[in-house]
């Protein structure tokens, strides 16, 4: 019988030109029976069945032919330098068939007959498989994203997750893909023309090195440059070697779907080279990932890739009107406004949001009608309950829910203090009245009594300002952020301790600036540099309590106030400015009352 040759997503005739893979519809091709020398083989046809004896690619560069009778391996000329191997597609269903056959006929013979047939076509076949083996997926794009809905989105690991562990590293990588979360992958060129999994074109910002990472050989990459996430992640980290795409595919490709975007201009064309020379399935299970002002779209649809194109604040309708029959899924930040998003969802493509790390993010992105969300932080999002009630931060490794007022930026994350203070947390920014959410405590589980949340707090290094303050506030029905003199989106209390000693319970509508006091103020001892105070807050259906522990008779008492029952807290520095004089806590216990 003729075999079919080519007719797949890797059957084209190209032309190497420089470092480029250029396509050549229309060339004439003559089939060889050896890479070198050999006769040519003119007894074919086309893929109707009309004798040919040469082929020609059609208008894509597509190359699809049957070759003599019982060939199934064979090589193409087209007259630019050397031939390439072609090995007949539906090689692998006639194995299977003649299997069955084999197996069928031993079967009538005595069983050790038919046990040695079978082991033989078995070996046969996998002889075959093994020679004609091609990385295949088995969870495809579209089994993630098609059911994919703003009630139930999709989650991606932005960066592997990287407000949770180092950003683009294997081991970032592996936990989200182990939680089944599609990975989102950039990369960048080194100097020997290796791709490295890599956000920026420098390796300034997350790594021990300086410089763009095109200056640097794959040697010194994989044996000199390492990570330096503890500034935003917590000293427990141990820091990572950068990853090679390469490693990421062979591990990863088919076992959870990857949007892949090389972010540099070099990295693109080494990226292509890759994907068409080694992983030709991966139109399955990658997303081609580009800005909107990218030129490798036609590249990516040619080869049946899904793309998932970004747009900034600045993008027009008409650059996205150009762009649209090579977009499958449209990319917003979560700055854009509620009415941009919803232009952009209103085209009736999938939308993807980036980046998510809020929970409240997600609610109102969903609310938009936004069906997936690029996560740093995707297990803490797309879940809704409190994954503990008692801090770990002697173990110095930032948690889940950790929401800084930025994401990914050290000067606004959660700080975790050295020897001799190992257990205590801070925020070290020198922007004023900043916060940090602990959704990882959240929403609070209330008892049948209420809820009570155990801290101590204590200045290092006491405020200059008498009345300046910090605490901790908690009510807030969502995790957005908590700004001490701002504006917020949503209502909640704030225990205020003061460095004169004074004490109060604030409650803060939404939308205002400025506090109410409940109750009274109460009068503790003054803070004492270094020195360790406790507290205690109560809250119960329908009263409020704070209390300072490490003293006699310092409570607020029972103030009757249900204005607030949501189930997110955070710590919150106040009204200090001074990063020298900011708080410290640590000691945190939630318990149901």
């Amino acid at each position: 019988m003729r075999h079919l040759f080519g007719g797949t997503t890797s059957d084209y005739a190209m032309q190497q030109v420089g470092n480029q893979l250029l396509l050549r519809p229309g060339a004439t091709g003559t089939v060889w029976n050896a890479v070198v020398g050999g006769a040519q083989l003119t007894d074919l046809t086309d893929t109707t069945g009309v004798p040919i004896t040469s082929v020609v690619a059609a208008s894509d560069g597509s190359v699809s032919f049957y070759g003599p009778e019982e060939i199934t391996e064979a090589f193409i000329d087209f007259g630019f330098g050397r031939r390439y191997t072609l090995i007949a597609s539906d090689i692998a269903s006639t194995v299977s068939a003649r299997l069955d056959g084999l197996v069928a006929t031993a079967a009538d013979d005595a069983a050790a007959k038919a046990n040695a047939a079978q082991a033989a076509a078995i070996s046969a076949a996998a002889s075959a498989a093994a020679a004609l083996y091609l990385p295949n997926a088995i969870t495809t794009v579209d089994s993630i994203i098609n059911p994919a809905t703003p009630v139930a989105p999709v989650y991606f690991a932005h960066r592997g997750g990287g407000m949770v562990r180092p950003e683009h590293t294997l081991v970032a990588y592996r936990a989200a893909a182990a939680m089944r979360y599609p990975l989102e992958i950039s990369v960048n060129v080194d100097a020997s023309g290796e791709l490295w999994c890599l956000h920026d074109p420098t390796v300034d910002r997350t790594t021990n090195r300086t410089g763009n990472l095109n200056g640097y050989t794959t040697e010194e990459v994989g044996q000199q440059v390492q990570t330096n996430s503890r500034s935003l992640l917590g000293a427990g980290w141990a820091e990572q070697r950068l990853v090679p795409l390469r490693q990421v595919l062979d591990e990863f490709l088919g076992k959870v779907p990857i949007l892949l975007e090389p972010k540099a201009n070099d990295a693109v064309v080494p990226c292509q080279q890759l994907l068409d020379a080694s992983y030709p399935h991966a139109p399955r299970s990658v997303i081609w990932k580009a800005h909107v002002g990218t030129l490798s779209l036609p590249w990516a649809k040619a080869r049946g890739y899904r793309t998932w194109v970004y747009l900034d604040s600045g993008t027009s309708d008409a650059t996205m009107d150009g762009k649209d029959s090579l977009v499958d899924y449209w990319g917003v930040n979560t700055t854009f406004t509620d009415l941009r998003i919803s232009q952009v969802v209103a085209r009736g493509k999938p939308v993807f949001a980036w980046a998510v790390y809020r929970r409240s993010q997600v609610a109102r992105l969903t609310g938009l009608g936004v069906v997936g969300m690029m996560s740093s932080d995707p297990r803490y999002v797309s879940t809704s309950a409190p994954m503990r009630t008692a801090s770990r931060w002697d173990l110095q490794v930032k948690e889940p829910g950790c929401t800084p007022t930025i994401d990914y930026d050290p000067d606004y994350a959660l700080v975790f203090a050295p020897s001799p203070d190992v257990g205590w947390v801070s925020i070290p920014t020198s922007t004023t009245f900043q916060s940090v959410g602990l959704g990882t405590y959240c929403p609070v589980a209330v008892g049948a009594g209420g809820y009570r949340l155990s801290f101590d707090m204590k200045f290092k290094v006491l405020p200059g300002t008498s009345t300046f303050h910090s605490g901790i506030y908690f009510g807030k029905q969502s995790d957005d952020p908590y700004r001490f003199s701002t504006a917020n989106a949503t209502g909640g209390y704030h225990l205020v301790m003061r460095a004169n000693g004074q004490m109060q319970l604030n409650k803060h509508t939404a939308g205002s600036t400025s506090g109410t006091t409940l109750g009274s103020v109460v009068a503790t001892t003054a803070p004492v540099a270094d020195t360790a105070m406790s507290f205690q807050v109560d809250v119960t259906a329908t009263t409020v309590e704070v209390r300072r522990t490490d003293g006699v008779g310092w409570t607020t008492g029972a103030l009757a106030d249900t204005t607030y029952r949501g189930g997110y807290f955070g710590l919150s520095n106040g009204s200090i400015t001074d990063v020298a004089t900011r708080p410290y806590w640590r000691n945190l216990v939630v318990t149901q009352l």
